[in-house]
Protein backbone atom coordinates (compact mmCIF):
# COMPACT_ATOMS: atom_id res chain seq x y z
CA UNK A 1 0.00 0.00 0.00
CA UNK A 2 1.28 3.51 -1.21
CA UNK A 3 0.70 6.96 0.62
CA UNK A 4 -1.51 7.62 -2.30
CA UNK A 5 -3.85 4.96 -1.05
CA UNK A 6 -4.05 6.72 2.30
CA UNK A 7 -4.31 10.52 0.82
CA UNK A 8 -6.51 10.14 -1.89
CA UNK A 9 -9.23 9.41 0.28
CA UNK A 10 -9.44 13.27 0.99
CA UNK A 11 -8.11 16.44 -0.08
CA UNK A 12 -6.76 16.81 3.74
CA UNK A 13 -3.17 14.97 4.29
CA UNK A 14 -3.13 12.06 5.83
CA UNK A 15 -1.86 12.82 9.77
CA UNK A 16 1.56 11.51 9.77
CA UNK A 17 3.57 10.93 13.09
CA UNK A 18 7.50 10.03 13.58
CA UNK A 19 8.99 8.54 15.82
CA UNK A 20 12.66 6.95 16.11
CA UNK A 21 13.13 3.32 17.72
CA UNK A 22 15.91 0.85 18.32
CA UNK A 23 15.99 -2.10 16.23
CA UNK A 24 18.35 -4.58 16.39
CA UNK A 25 20.96 -5.01 13.52
CA UNK A 26 20.97 -8.22 12.60
CA UNK A 27 24.77 -8.10 10.87
CA UNK A 28 26.26 -6.58 13.18
CA UNK A 29 24.58 -8.84 16.06
CA UNK A 30 26.23 -11.86 14.55
CA UNK A 31 29.35 -9.80 14.33
CA UNK A 32 29.32 -8.95 17.21
CA UNK A 33 27.95 -12.11 19.50
CA UNK A 34 25.35 -10.01 21.01
CA UNK A 35 22.59 -7.94 20.18
CA UNK A 36 23.29 -4.44 18.61
CA UNK A 37 20.15 -2.15 17.87
CA UNK A 38 20.41 0.84 15.48
CA UNK A 39 17.93 4.37 15.56
CA UNK A 40 15.60 3.20 12.97
CA UNK A 41 12.99 6.58 12.17
CA UNK A 42 9.41 5.43 11.87
CA UNK A 43 6.40 7.19 10.06
CA UNK A 44 3.09 6.02 11.49
CA UNK A 45 0.26 7.15 8.86
CA UNK A 46 -3.79 7.82 9.91
CA UNK A 47 -5.96 8.56 6.66
CA UNK A 48 -7.79 11.72 7.22
CA UNK A 49 -11.01 10.79 9.91
CA UNK A 50 -9.92 7.50 10.33
CA UNK A 51 -8.42 5.22 13.00
CA UNK A 52 -6.52 2.85 10.50
CA UNK A 53 -2.23 3.43 11.08
CA UNK A 54 0.54 2.04 8.55
CA UNK A 55 3.73 2.18 9.73
CA UNK A 56 6.68 2.82 7.08
CA UNK A 57 10.21 3.13 7.33
CA UNK A 58 11.18 6.98 7.21
CA UNK A 59 12.96 6.45 3.73
CA UNK A 60 10.77 3.96 2.08
CA UNK A 61 8.22 6.57 3.38
CA UNK A 62 9.27 9.33 0.95
CA UNK A 63 10.04 7.40 -1.76
CA UNK A 64 6.49 6.41 -1.98
CA UNK A 65 5.01 9.88 -1.72
CA UNK A 66 7.37 11.23 -4.08
CA UNK A 67 6.23 8.66 -6.89
CA UNK A 68 2.69 9.10 -6.07
CA UNK A 69 3.36 13.02 -6.27
CA UNK A 70 4.44 12.13 -9.86
CA UNK A 71 1.70 9.47 -10.45
CA UNK A 72 -0.89 12.21 -9.60
CA UNK A 73 -1.84 10.76 -6.45
CA UNK A 74 -0.85 13.09 -3.77
CA UNK A 75 -0.14 16.72 -3.67
CA UNK A 76 3.25 17.89 -3.81
CA UNK A 77 1.91 20.52 -1.34
CA UNK A 78 1.51 17.11 1.07
CA UNK A 79 4.67 16.27 0.37
CA UNK A 80 6.65 19.49 1.39
CA UNK A 81 4.57 19.36 4.62
CA UNK A 82 5.31 16.08 6.06
CA UNK A 83 9.23 16.87 5.14
CA UNK A 84 8.81 19.96 7.44
CA UNK A 85 7.23 18.30 10.18
CA UNK A 86 10.19 15.34 9.92
CA UNK A 87 13.12 18.13 9.62
CA UNK A 88 11.13 19.68 12.80
CA UNK A 89 11.20 15.91 14.20
CA UNK A 90 14.42 15.31 14.13
CA UNK A 91 15.47 18.78 15.30
CA UNK A 92 12.90 17.89 18.87
CA UNK A 93 10.68 20.41 17.90
CA UNK A 94 6.86 19.88 17.10
CA UNK A 95 5.76 19.63 13.86
CA UNK A 96 3.80 22.09 12.37
CA UNK A 97 0.38 21.71 11.47
CA UNK A 98 -1.61 21.60 8.56
CA UNK A 99 -4.46 24.82 9.16
CA UNK A 100 -4.79 26.06 12.17
CA UNK A 101 -4.42 23.95 15.59
CA UNK A 102 -7.71 23.08 17.13
CA UNK A 103 -6.02 23.03 20.48
CA UNK A 104 -5.66 26.85 20.21
CA UNK A 105 -9.40 27.44 19.44
CA UNK A 106 -11.42 29.04 22.10
CA UNK A 107 -14.76 28.68 20.19
CA UNK A 108 -15.43 25.01 21.51
CA UNK A 109 -14.91 23.63 24.91
CA UNK A 110 -11.47 22.05 26.61
CA UNK A 111 -13.28 18.44 26.02
CA UNK A 112 -14.18 18.59 22.90
CA UNK A 113 -10.79 20.01 21.75
CA UNK A 114 -9.53 16.40 24.02
CA UNK A 115 -12.08 14.23 22.58
CA UNK A 116 -11.12 15.81 18.46
CA UNK A 117 -7.30 15.64 19.00
CA UNK A 118 -7.47 12.19 20.23
CA UNK A 119 -8.99 11.22 16.51
CA UNK A 120 -6.78 13.03 14.91
CA UNK A 121 -8.73 15.99 13.85
CA UNK A 122 -5.67 18.65 14.94
CA UNK A 123 -6.91 21.87 13.20
CA UNK A 124 -10.42 23.58 12.22
CA UNK A 125 -9.44 22.86 8.71
CA UNK A 126 -9.08 19.55 9.23
CA UNK A 127 -13.05 19.72 11.18
CA UNK A 128 -14.56 21.97 7.98
CA UNK A 129 -13.48 19.18 6.09
CA UNK A 130 -14.59 16.13 7.60
CA UNK A 131 -16.38 13.45 5.95
CA UNK A 132 -19.00 10.42 7.20
CA UNK A 133 -16.40 8.43 8.79
CA UNK A 134 -15.46 11.48 10.69
CA UNK A 135 -18.51 12.72 11.72
CA UNK A 136 -19.27 8.96 12.75
CA UNK A 137 -15.88 9.13 15.12
CA UNK A 138 -17.06 12.26 16.26
CA UNK A 139 -20.17 11.16 17.24
CA UNK A 140 -22.79 12.88 19.00
CA UNK A 141 -23.05 17.00 17.71
CA UNK A 142 -20.49 16.34 15.01
CA UNK A 143 -22.75 18.66 12.35
CA UNK A 144 -22.83 21.65 15.19
CA UNK A 145 -18.75 21.08 15.55
CA UNK A 146 -18.53 21.10 11.37
CA UNK A 147 -20.39 24.37 11.29
CA UNK A 148 -18.71 26.35 13.82
CA UNK A 149 -15.45 25.58 12.24
CA UNK A 150 -16.48 26.17 8.62
CA UNK A 151 -18.44 30.01 9.80
CA UNK A 152 -15.22 30.56 11.99
CA UNK A 153 -13.11 30.23 9.05
CA UNK A 154 -15.43 31.92 6.76
CA UNK A 155 -15.17 34.73 9.26
CA UNK A 156 -11.19 35.14 9.46
CA UNK A 157 -10.68 37.89 11.59
CA UNK A 158 -13.09 36.14 14.00
CA UNK A 159 -12.32 34.96 17.18
CA UNK A 160 -15.57 33.10 18.33
CA UNK A 161 -18.20 34.95 19.42
CA UNK A 162 -19.54 36.06 15.52
CA UNK A 163 -19.26 32.26 14.81
CA UNK A 164 -21.17 30.70 17.86
CA UNK A 165 -23.91 33.08 16.82
CA UNK A 166 -24.11 32.08 13.34
CA UNK A 167 -24.51 28.67 14.48
CA UNK A 168 -26.74 29.09 17.08
CA UNK A 169 -29.41 30.52 14.68
CA UNK A 170 -28.76 28.49 12.13
CA UNK A 171 -29.63 25.15 14.65
CA UNK A 172 -32.81 27.88 15.86
CA UNK A 173 -33.66 28.19 12.26
CA UNK A 174 -33.58 24.64 11.79
CA UNK A 175 -35.34 24.04 14.98
CA UNK A 176 -38.48 26.37 13.91
CA UNK A 177 -38.84 24.33 10.38
CA UNK A 178 -38.99 21.20 12.17
CA UNK A 179 -41.93 22.85 14.96
CA UNK A 180 -43.35 24.43 11.76
CA UNK A 181 -43.63 21.14 9.77
CA UNK A 182 -45.30 19.39 12.87
CA UNK A 183 -47.73 22.28 13.17
CA UNK A 184 -48.28 22.33 9.42
CA UNK A 185 -49.07 18.53 9.89
CA UNK A 186 -51.40 18.73 13.22
CA UNK A 187 -53.48 21.42 11.65
CA UNK A 188 -53.82 19.26 8.25
CA UNK A 189 -54.98 16.66 11.05
CA UNK A 190 -57.54 18.24 12.68
CA UNK A 191 -59.00 19.63 9.34
CA UNK A 192 -59.81 16.42 8.03
CA UNK A 193 -61.02 15.67 11.80
CA UNK A 194 -63.13 18.48 11.46
CA UNK A 195 -64.64 17.27 7.81
CA UNK A 196 -65.35 14.41 8.75
CA UNK A 197 -67.37 15.43 11.79
CA UNK A 198 -69.50 18.34 10.06
CA UNK A 199 -70.45 15.31 7.61
CA UNK A 200 -71.74 13.08 10.53
CA UNK A 201 -72.98 15.50 12.37
CA UNK A 202 -76.94 15.44 11.88
CA UNK A 203 -77.88 19.35 13.36
CA UNK A 204 -81.32 19.79 14.13
CA UNK A 205 -82.80 23.53 13.57
CA UNK A 206 -85.82 24.84 15.64
CA UNK A 207 -88.25 25.59 12.99
CA UNK A 208 -89.34 29.43 12.38
CA UNK A 209 -92.45 30.15 13.72
CA UNK A 210 -94.84 32.17 11.49
CA UNK A 211 -96.32 35.56 13.73
CA UNK A 212 -99.73 35.90 13.62
CA UNK A 213 -101.77 38.36 12.55
CA UNK A 214 -105.56 38.37 13.92
CA UNK A 215 -108.51 40.57 13.34
CA UNK A 216 -107.80 42.70 15.86
CA UNK A 217 -104.46 43.96 14.85
CA UNK A 218 -105.94 45.74 11.68
CA UNK A 219 -109.20 46.36 12.89
CA UNK A 220 -109.99 50.76 13.60
CA UNK A 221 -109.64 51.88 17.40
CA UNK A 222 -113.43 53.06 17.10
CA UNK A 223 -114.53 49.93 16.33
CA UNK A 224 -112.84 47.77 18.74
CA UNK A 225 -115.03 46.26 21.75
CA UNK A 226 -114.59 47.57 24.93
CA UNK A 227 -112.11 45.82 27.10
CA UNK A 228 -113.70 43.84 29.96
CA UNK A 229 -113.21 46.15 33.15
CA UNK A 230 -111.91 49.13 31.34
CA UNK A 231 -114.06 52.48 32.05
CA UNK A 232 -114.76 53.42 28.30
CA UNK A 233 -115.51 57.57 28.13
CA UNK A 234 -119.00 57.68 26.36
CA UNK A 235 -118.49 59.16 22.84
CA UNK A 236 -119.80 63.11 23.03
CA UNK A 237 -121.89 64.79 20.34
CA UNK A 238 -123.59 67.56 21.84
CA UNK A 239 -120.43 70.17 23.15
CA UNK A 240 -122.86 71.98 25.12
CA UNK A 241 -123.19 71.51 28.09
CA UNK A 242 -119.68 69.33 27.78
CA UNK A 243 -117.11 69.59 30.53
CA UNK A 244 -114.03 70.91 30.16
CA UNK A 245 -112.26 67.88 30.48
CA UNK A 246 -114.87 65.84 28.04
CA UNK A 247 -114.06 68.79 25.71
CA UNK A 248 -110.40 68.15 25.78
CA UNK A 249 -110.68 64.80 25.22
CA UNK A 250 -113.10 65.22 21.96
CA UNK A 251 -110.49 68.15 20.80
CA UNK A 252 -107.86 65.56 21.53
CA UNK A 253 -109.59 62.79 19.57
CA UNK A 254 -110.51 64.85 16.54
CA UNK A 255 -107.45 66.94 15.94
CA UNK A 256 -104.80 64.61 17.45
CA UNK A 257 -103.45 67.15 20.25
CA UNK A 258 -104.68 68.86 23.03
CA UNK A 259 -106.26 72.67 22.80
CA UNK A 260 -103.72 75.37 23.89
CA UNK A 261 -104.15 75.22 27.65
CA UNK A 262 -105.49 79.17 27.49
CA UNK A 263 -107.90 78.12 25.31
CA UNK A 264 -111.65 78.98 26.55
CA UNK A 265 -114.73 76.17 26.57
CA UNK A 266 -116.47 77.89 23.79
CA UNK A 267 -113.45 78.60 21.39
CA UNK A 268 -112.79 74.40 21.73
CA UNK A 269 -116.53 74.01 21.65
CA UNK A 270 -116.74 76.45 18.06
CA UNK A 271 -113.79 74.34 16.64
CA UNK A 272 -115.11 71.27 17.43
CA UNK A 273 -118.47 71.71 15.79
CA UNK A 274 -116.63 73.51 13.05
Amino acid sequence: MSVGDLTERDDRPAYVRFERRAVENKRLSLEKGRSVSTDVDIALITPPYSKDLVELKIDRFFESTERDVKNGRTSKEHLDYWRKAYEAFKNGQEAPLNGTPIKEWSAISPAQIKNLIAINILTIEDLAGVNDQGMSRIGMGAHELQKKAINWLRSADDRGEITLKITQLEIENERLKLANESLVEKNQLLNNQMAQFAQSANVAQAPIQPVGITADDIMPDEDRPPVVGVAVEPVITDYTNASRDQLIGAHIKKFGKAPHHLSKDDTIRNKLTA
